[in-house]
């Protein structure tokens, strides 16, 4: 297929259309003025608003139904990009966030019902969103389909029924996993910028093979991304996808800019702002981190009216299970306590889901949401403001214009907001952005000549770098490929495999007491694979003593860790240790840590050491982190992957069982039990409930 670019090229409509949403949103009766304007407004493909106040819109409108939502009629460029997903093999479709793409995906499938679809997202809460919709708001249009929310190559799935599997991309990685399919006959892959190449980034890899080895056994496939402009050497992409771009939105996001002179005035113009913004206005507080979100938290003397915790019997029960749990010094706690939800990536997802459903909830009366650059991932809200506090990723990595409209993109909500305001605080050294700057080209990484992937395609003897680390290791090829090409970049594996070397006497000699004497603890252990692993100094010692505590095989609660560090280092701060053990916790360990300690594990086989010292790693650690992690528990990983807290896990297994492989099986067991089911945290109680109910 050629390379083929639809994107649209009349730019100028769009303004017309943001002019009369601006109208519709000042004018005091709604109604009456779109009914007046209705055949202008239909002219402009705002269709939604026109509705049937004219006879073309009426008639337009009959023709233009969806089968997944009666109540709705796709607007003109809806209809388009689902003529181009039902004609081509391959699309690459990119719009604003107010587009609905999602919804074009889910009217596909209503329409054409593919027998094995495939969803691919880069987090676990777009995960949660995607099954939100396909099990509860459209549970009728789905219902001939199992739904997965995982992939066990171990497990035999039924093909002769349709099926949607709805994964992340380090899921669809191993050719284990991607063997189970006979073929796919729908593949969606969601929030696809993030191919783009970063060469230091070994998640990047894992989403261009991901991309790679699905699009081999697709029939069809949809890729999904905020407004960008092009991809750089599509038709080097097997299976050439056609891309399709467009500036259509329903609705308007204007920003509104407050210059200061002095960064320590940054906190305080954003309660200055908040002052200005109506209180039942749903608003989203940008932090480009967590230290900076507890600084404010602690510092901000607003208290958001309406919003007492203990009249919100759900919100009671999860400041005293927090408590409990993690702490009482907890900053959630205290944000809630002043009226605030906090979500950011280091709070576990099922946390991270109470406070986004209680702030998309009219009824809570909690409208202030702080917040990270998580919610630049595709996690929709109903915002109708946002205070950008900083136009920043990181302490040192600043927005681009393309992050900083996407995350203007997350306010406005269809028929909700018409027009969502992002309010910029800017001092003299941060960017002044141009939305027209925000229109970038990007590149897969697979169509780069990067080393990666010519190691991943065979084109590996051009590199002696790497033929030196085959050597080395005394291994072939196609071991090297199978074992670790596709986890982790060259870089990093030359990296650790020198760290080994170096550290390597002293590692066995750990070992080796480790396996004399069973009483000795593990925490030099932890110690030496972290001088390894990291070049970090920082709070280096604080640190691994985390690690070692939540990797005890007696699972510790958070309020424990934190205790106990306490004890050892009383003059670090208690929000920092609550912080960071959280971090760990829910991030570092299971997806680095225990990664990297396998790769150092694959090491020491093939330097061919003494089977018992690699006995002891594995049984000394790797075999904790498995349990406790829930590693090599299909089943219990996917209720932690749906947001039930992991304390719970084991709890509910106990009381359901283990005879489960998809969401409607899970679902029959949950509302058979869910009466035994009372001792368990309120966020695992929410999760549950919000599955049956």
């Amino acid at each position: 297929m050629a390379n083929t670019n639809l994107s649209s090229s009349i730019d100028d409509i769009q303004i017309y259309r943001e002019n009369y949403i601006r109208e519709i949103n000042n004018s005091n009766d709604k109604t009456a003025f779109t009914n007046n304007n209705a055949d202008s407004l239909f002219a402009l493909g705002l269709t939604m608003y026109s509705r049937n106040y004219s006879f073309d819109s009426l008639v337009y409108n009959a023709f233009a139904s969806s089968a997944l939502d009666e109540d709705i009629s796709l607007h003109p460029e809806q209809r388009k990009v689902l003529s181009l997903i039902e004609k081509n093999k391959g699309l690459v479709f990119s719009a604003p966030t107010s587009f609905g793409k999602t919804f074009i995906v889910f009217e596909y499938i209503c329409r054409y019902k593919p027998h094995t679809v495939v969803m691919v997202v880069p987090t676990l809460a777009l995960i949660d969103e995607y099954k939100q919709k396909i099990i509860k708001k459209y549970k009728s249009q789905f219902s001939e389909y199992n739904i997965h929310l995982s992939i066990d190559p171990d497990k035999k799935y039924d093909f002769s029924k349709k099926n949607i599997f709805i994964v992340t991309h380090d899921r669809v990685i191993d050719e284990n996993v991607i063997s189970i399919f006979p073929i796919v006959d729908f593949l969606v892959i969601d929030e696809v910028y993030k191919l783009q190449k970063d060469t230091s980034n070994d998640r990047i890899l894992i989403l261009n093979i991901a991309y790679y080895n699905m699009v081999k056994i697709s029939s069809k496939y949809v890729l999904l991304a905020p407004f960008i402009s092009g991809i750089e050497n599509l038709d080097k992409l097997q299976d050439t996808p056609i891309f399709y771009s467009t500036n259509y939105s329903p609705v308007v996001n204007d920003v509104i800019t407050y210059d200061i002179i002095s960064e320590e005035d940054r906190l305080k113009y954003v309660d200055k702002v908040l002052k200005t913004i109506p209180q039942n206005e749903n608003t989203l507080i940008y932090f480009p981190t967590v230290i900076e979100i507890d600084k404010y938290i602690s510092g901000t003397t607003l208290y958001n009216t309406g919003t007492a915790s203990n009249s919100n019997k759900i919100l009671a029960d999860f400041i005293s299970w927090g408590k409990r749990e993690i702490h009482p010094e907890w900053s959630i706690i205290k944000a809630l306590e002043k009226g605030f939800l906090v979500h950011h990536g280091q709070l576990p997802l099922g946390i991270r889901m109470l406070e986004l459903s209680l702030f998309n909830d009219d009824n809570s009366h909690y409208t202030r949401l702080i917040c990270t650059s998580t919610l630049l991932e595709g996690v929709n809200t109903t915002a109708q403001n946002i205070i950008i506090s900083k136009p920043n990723r990181s302490y040192r990595q600043v927005f681009d214009a393309f992050d900083f409209y996407n995350l203007v993109g997350r306010t406005g909500r269809l028929y909700q907001h018409f027009l969502g305001i992002a309010h910029y605080i800017k001092s003299p050294n941060d960017p002044t952005y141009q939305k027209e700057q925000a229109l970038k080209s990007i590149e897969f990484e697979l169509t780069d000549t990067s080393i990666d992937m010519d190691i991943n395609f065979g084109n590996y003897t051009q590199h002696p770098e790497f033929t030196q680390v085959l050597q080395r290791l005394n291994i072939s090829y196609d071991e090297y490929k199978s074992q670790i090409a596709r986890k982790y970049r060259f870089s990093t594996v030359k990296y650790l495999l020198e760290k080994y070397d170096q550290n390597k006497s002293k590692l066995l000699d750990i070992l080796n007491q480790l396996n004399k004497n069973d009483a000795k603890g593990k925490l030099e252990l932890i110690r030496i694979l972290m001088q390894i692993l990291e070049n970090k100094k920082y709070d280096f010692k604080l640190k691994t003593f985390i690690i070692n505590r939540l990797t005890y095989l007696r699972r510790q609660s958070v309020y424990d860790v934190v205790e106990a560090t306490k004890a050892f280092y009383p003059y670090v701060d208690i929000s920092l240790i609550i912080n960071k053990t959280i971090r760990l916790k829910n991030s570092f360990i299971e997806f680095d840590f225990y990664s990297k300690v396998c790769l150092i594990q694959f090491f020491m086989k093939c330097d061919k050491l003494y089977p018992h010292l690699i006995d002891t790693l594995h049984d000394r650690l790797l075999k904790n982190i498995e349990i406790i992690y829930y590693i090599n528990a299909p089943n219990k990983k996917m209720l932690k992957d749906m947001g039930v807290y992991d304390g719970d896990i084991d709890t509910i297994i106990s009381v359901i069982g283990n005879d489960f492989s998809n969401i409607t099986d899970l679902q029959v067991l949950l509302k058979q039990h869910i009466s035994q089911l009372n001792n368990i945290s309120v966020v695992s109680k929410f999760i549950i409930e919000r599955l049956v109910y």
